[in-house]
């Protein structure tokens, strides 16, 4: 398990099995702290990088609602205007809507799923996945071999083409 460990981390802890208590802990320091640098979260965090404390709590979401407030409406979610998901700097956290959200999120270029172009995505439909391996496919485009196979399964339902 050594390779969850930061030799640069003060707390010397394993991401994942950080004793019980501290990453809350650690989150209470940072709202008393006064920065303008990103706080990185040093446990545990999903799979896109954010903070996680819990099944369903993430350092991110605490920051934002004890900084500035409960979500202002269900649809609202946490941006950060650094673009570093692990940040939990309540400065650098807001409430934003979706649309903010994605708007900044192509700002600082960390959007998590790569856009092809609509003409592309015809042109896959309808000629390369006939005669190219989706992983190939893929790679050519940036995106994973699943976002082919959705493209592929568009084009044989005829909706790539919007028909």
């Amino acid at each position: 398990m050594k390779k969850f460990v930061d030799p640069n981390d003060p707390y010397r802890v394993r991401r994942r099995n950080a004793p019980k208590g501290v990453p809350m802990a650690f989150i209470e320091g940072v709202l008393l702290t006064e920065t303008d640098d990103c706080i990185l979260f040093p446990f545990g965090r999903n799979a896109d990088g954010y903070a996680r404390l819990g099944n369903d709590e993430y350092g991110h979401v605490i920051v934002c609602e004890r900084a500035h407030g409960p979500r202002p409406s269900p649809d609202d979610v946490v941006a950060h205007s650094c673009g570093n998901p692990p940040c939990v700097n309540k400065r650098h956290v807001r409430w934003a809507t979706h649309a903010e959200n994605a708007e900044d999120r192509a700002k600082h270029g960390t959007n998590r799923r790569p856009k092809i172009a609509q003409r592309e995505i015809e042109f896959i439909g309808k000629e390369l996945v006939h005669v190219m391996r989706f992983r190939d496919i893929a790679k050519m485009h940036g995106v994973s071999g699943s976002t082919i196979a959705g493209i592929a399964r568009k084009a044989v339902g005829g909706a790539v083409n919007g028909s």
